[in-house]
């Protein structure tokens, strides 16, 4: 959502900013797991507790956050709604430049043909990032991370 709501200049850093609070939330789970602090039989179910306050906060607080301006305008068509959720999220001022980049997103869009996973297989063009990305995901889930 993060990555989709903000400006173009942003979103690459929006982007790795969701992978680095990943890895911080790693961290600080391995640490706060700790026998000294709350890996302790007695406060055990207090840290598995500790994962739902964010996920609290988060239902609480998203249903105030409008749509997100490309959703509004490529899937659902709606152009004010687009613009009101632009304006609601950055501020008054000039966003035509950003609506129409959407705009041709979506033109883009409608010439992109949608492959299906059998398709996607059979294809010799992706043939070669799809073993990338099996072998990254097979290594990731080897590699003892999700043990620690």
């Amino acid at each position: 959502y993060v990555g989709e709501i903000s400006p173009r200049k942003l979103r690459g850093f929006a982007n790795s900013t969701s992978s680095f609070f990943w890895s911080l939330g790693k961290a600080v789970g391995q640490i706060s797991g700790q026998r000294e602090l709350l890996g302790s039989q007695s406060l055990w179910p207090m840290l598995m507790a500790s994962c739902g306050f964010p996920a609290l906060v988060q239902l609480v607080a998203l249903p105030f956050f409008p749509e997100s301006p490309p959703y509004l305008l490529m899937h659902k068509g709606d152009q004010e709604g687009c613009k009101k959720a632009i304006r609601q999220l950055w501020g008054e001022g000039q966003h035509q430049v950003e609506i129409d980049d959407i705009m041709k997103e979506k033109a883009t869009m409608k010439n992109t043909k949608i492959l299906s996973v059998l398709e996607l297989v059979k294809e010799p063009a992706f043939r070669w990032q799809l073993y990338m990305m099996v072998v990254l995901t097979a290594t990731i889930q080897l590699c003892g991370i999700n043990a620690v």
